[in-house]
């Protein structure tokens, strides 16, 4: 498996290193694991995203990447109309207001949609940044600037969701193994799985390992599909759900 240069440790300095194929995902579980607060950093080409930590739990994230950005997600989505859109991004420019400000201002849209889309804004920026598999990284262990409206999200569930929606097969299957390679649920397994979005085929993946069970035999078992099964198996390692028996 692919690891980071070194393991983050909240009271050490700046960590950093270069991102390869699991770097993101095992990075973001670490933090978690150790509770860590700061500010991780992903560089890829000229895009910076920012992810704010607390306690090991992703707070706010942010990108210089225009497809990051909220107007786009709030176009995409069809929350708003293309002339309203640019109406309310003209006087957010003018007045330097947020743009979800302006547009509850305006009533274009509820306070409550606001926070919506910008939870789904900063999901997809994390997401984003476990797509990564180039570039660099660092961890700046510190305070974190507060936000109105803050995620709460644990680290290593952005991991297993990030790892649960990624499209590169051979990305995937280089951290599971073959079809020979056997996983067992660990001691806390189901404590782990009760704090994740879990599917209820990946239930039931944890019910079978309560026994050594093959990666093949997951396969042939479950009606999810041979790619959701490694990517559940692999979101399922980060989280320390599952391990190599």
């Amino acid at each position: 498996m692919s690891v980071p240069a070194r393991t983050p440790d909240p009271s050490d300095g700046a960590l950093r290193g270069e991102i390869q194929s699991a770097t993101l995902p095992v990075v973001l579980a670490d933090l978690q694991a150790r509770r860590a607060t700061g500010t991780l950093v992903t560089v890829t080409g000229p895009v910076r995203r920012t992810a704010q930590l607390q306690d090991g739990r992703i707070q706010f994230a942010a990108s210089t990447d225009r497809d990051d950005r909220f107007n786009q997600v709030l176009i995409k989505a069809g929350v708003i109309k293309l002339k309203e859109l640019l109406r309310a991004l003209e006087i957010a420019l003018a007045t330097r207001d947020r743009l979800g400000e302006v547009l509850v201002r305006m009533k274009m849209v509820e306070p409550a949609d606001v926070e919506k889309w910008v939870r789904a804004q900063v999901r997809g920026i994390l997401f984003n940044m476990i797509e990564r598999t180039s570039g660099q990284w660092s961890f700046e262990p510190g305070p974190v600037a507060a936000e109105t409206i803050r995620l709460e999200l644990p680290a290593g569930t952005a991991a297993f969701e990030g790892v649960r929606k990624l499209s590169s097969w051979s990305r995937v299957y280089e951290q599971v193994g073959g079809l020979n390679a056997e996983y067992l649920a660990t001691n806390e397994a189901e404590a782990v799985a009760a704090t994740l979005p879990l599917f209820p085929g990946e239930r039931a993946l944890l019910t079978m390992c309560r026994t050594p069970t093959s990666l093949g035999e997951m396969c042939e078992a479950s009606q999810m599909g041979d790619f959701q099964v490694c990517r559940s198996v692999w979101g399922l390692l980060l989280t320390n759900a599952l391990m190599k028996s």
